[in-house]
């Protein structure tokens, strides 16, 4: 019985602790978490076979390293990344339509167009779900630029 509740203790300390928001927001619509799991599992199916399992990136030992094509890879999502840097209306573009990068395929690896199998929710769904790879402090920051974006 002690060790049940020490098991349910550490349980419940390690939730409180963990960076997982309860709630993440994209482009003003709150997802709670079970929203959020929705996401991790459209994350799984079209993100993570060129950006990581864990938004670590294509090349997660030298993200910014060219390969032996000369292309840079698929950046990270994760705090590493520049993702965080970027407001939601650009990120559910980027998804929608593809990135700059198929405007130059020398450099970078394509990313494709996932607007003909994604709609808008599950492109926002992704988002949320990749937002949990951040910081609170990122999280906050990207908050900012999102609401600068839509300021513009």
């Amino acid at each position: 019985m002690v060790r049940l509740g020490l098991m349910v203790l550490l349980g419940l300390l390690f939730v409180g602790c963990s960076n997982q928001p309860a709630t993440v927001i994209v482009n003003g619509t709150t997802f709670d978490t079970e929203q959020v799991t929705q996401g991790q599992q459209l994350y799984a199916q079209y993100c993570a076979s060129c950006h990581g399992a864990n938004g670590e990136g294509q090349f997660p030992t030298a993200p910014n390293e060219r390969d032996a094509t000369g292309r840079l890879g698929a950046p990270p999502h994760n705090g590493n990344g520049h993702t965080w840097h970027h407001g939601d209306t650009l990120l559910v573009e980027y998804v929608r339509n593809g990135g700059v990068s198929l405007t130059d395929p020398a450099n970078w690896y394509p990313m494709p167009a996932f607007g003909e199998q994604l709609n808008d929710e599950q492109i926002m769904l992704t988002l949320a779900y990749i937002k949990t790879f951040w910081s609170d402090e990122q999280r906050t920051r990207q908050m900012q630029v999102t609401a600068a974006e839509g300021s513009r």
